[in-house]
């Protein structure tokens, strides 16, 4: 982006507070989940790890079958990284989640979605939050901040569907963890 061309994206973000904190509390969200992975997990792949050790928890609560149905609906989210094109892995979760994580009884198949969401071969979860990062990083990277309002538009939905997916993980988290130690696992083999 030129000059110019942030200061005027400032400007139209300034005046729209709702999207200037909802960007503020995805920020935040995000920072306190990649805190909590970064060290639970070392090394890469938190994401793969976190959602190894949670999927059955998160994936069994409707407000992470909603906020992920509702991700769906949506083309694949594009990268910034890649001239604002979705990556494979980003249309993989984005179709897996569409045509094969019983969210919906029969979504229309165009361009061979449902072939495309075979592909992936990780959890709905998985791909619920591979799409919020890939949100999280278009938007942190410095690389999404579109003028033009049918685009800004639609980036503020994104940024808000993430932030309620983010909120609904973290307000969970410490339960998540509880029903996930191993020696309530044990005691309740015992019973």
């Amino acid at each position: 982006m030129k000059a110019f061309e942030i200061r005027i994206f400032r400007e139209k973000l300034f005046k729209d507070n709702d999207n200037l904190v909802a960007r503020r509390i995805l920020h935040e969200n995000y920072e306190w989940l990649e805190s909590y992975w970064h060290d639970k997990y070392k090394g890469n792949n938190h994401i793969d790890k976190f959602t190894n050790d949670f999927n059955s928890f998160y994936w069994n609560l409707p407000e992470i079958k909603k906020i992920s149905k509702k991700f769906s609906f949506y083309p694949p989210v594009a990268s910034s990284n890649r001239n604002f094109e979705p990556t494979e892995a980003i249309k993989r979760a984005t179709y897996f989640l569409r045509h094969h994580s019983e969210l919906h009884d029969d979504f229309p198949d165009t361009n061979n979605e449902k072939e495309i969401g075979l592909k992936w071969t990780k959890s709905s979860f998985n791909a619920l939050l591979t799409i919020v990062k890939q949100i999280r990083d278009n938007l942190f990277h410095g690389r999404k901040m579109d003028i033009e309002e049918e685009r800004y538009n639609r980036n503020k939905e994104l940024i808000n569907m993430a932030v309620e997916a983010t909120t609904d993980i973290l307000e969970k988290l410490e339960q998540a963890e509880n029903e996930n130690l191993p020696c309530n696992n044990f005691e309740e083999k015992i019973r």
